[in-house]
């Protein structure tokens, strides 16, 4: 499987195999399932979330993609190609989740955590109806 990475203003409501799609404006991305299942995986991308990095090969998307409530697939994307991970036990998965939270956690405790998102999305917002970077 390679994806390839197709920037949209909103995610499309039925995606494509092989597209990561990535809204930069709502900080989210999705695709299907790399394992084939038809699911589809909504990763929010932003400091303490998801990563992605375009290169003229592929996207990368970080950290690895697990689907723990499907089919278990667990799988990284570089460059556009899938590389199969390690499957992970339920102890190891409830430690990662446990670790996520504790992560966004602290980012948004801090007190310019939260006013950076709330700018990020009135900007996004002001960049929509037309005021603001580019004008």
């Amino acid at each position: 499987m390679r994806y390839r990475l197709v920037e949209v203003e909103e995610l499309p409501e039925t995606l494509g195999a092989g597209a990561l799609y990535w809204s930069r404006e709502y900080e989210i991305s999705a695709h299907l399932c790399a394992c084939g299942c038809g699911d589809v995986i909504y990763l929010p991308i932003g400091p303490v979330d998801y990563s992605i990095s375009v290169d003229p090969s592929g996207p990368t998307l970080s950290p690895s993609v697990g689907n723990w409530n499907v089919c278990n697939a667990h799988y990284w994307i570089t460059r556009g190609e899938v590389a199969w991970a390690s499957q992970w036990s339920p102890e190891q998965i409830a430690v990662s989740r446990a670790s996520e939270d504790l992560r966004r956690e602290a980012h948004y405790d801090q007190p310019e955590g939260w006013w950076r998102r709330l700018i990020s999305r009135l900007r996004a917002w002001l960049r929509w109806i037309g005021i603001g970077e580019g004008d």
